[in-house]
């Protein structure tokens, strides 16, 4: 399975949303506190992305299969709600978003990206770290429920 990766435009936000709700649906009910990416609307992501980002969506055959959203900060790119349709999860969809945004932020003069991962999903810091993730940070979520890393990798030239 090839899949194709390209940017979002903003008429196509609404498939970046869909995507991402459907991939992170199965975790409503299953994380203290929620994941706000089941909580986001459209225009929360075009408000994250809209100054200094973007958003990818991956397709295969035209049908959308996984997405992302990114934003610049002063020295690194911020990767944020990596999603992939659960039912294709394991084919290397996830590794492309990502290393797409890698690769469009270093073509900018960024070095380094971060991202945040939930401890209680440990199949998503394996897989970041996978990837050339390190732990930087260690964060609380209110009332110790649950606890997430701040996660970064630098970009070879």
């Amino acid at each position: 399975m090839e899949a194709l990766i390209k940017e979002a435009q903003l008429d196509e936000l609404h498939i970046v949303h869909d995507v991402m709700c459907k991939a992170f649906e199965e975790y409503r009910g299953k994380l203290i506190p929620p994941s706000g990416a089941l909580s986001e609307s459209v225009d929360d992501i075009i408000k994250k992305i809209s100054k200094t980002g973007g958003a990818i969506i991956a397709q295969v055959d035209g049908i959308p299969i996984g997405s992302a959203h990114f934003v610049f900060r002063e020295n690194y790119v911020y990767i944020g709600r990596v999603a992939v349709l659960p039912s294709l999860r394991g084919w290397g969809i996830g590794k492309k978003l990502v290393k797409y945004i890698e690769n469009y932020a270093r073509n900018r003069g960024i070095c380094e990206a971060r991202l945040e991962v939930r401890l209680s999903i440990p199949s998503n810091v394996a897989f970041y770290k996978k990837l050339n993730y390190e732990i930087i940070e260690k964060h609380a979520y209110p009332e110790e429920t649950d606890y997430w890393y701040i996660m970064k990798s630098t970009l070879p030239n």
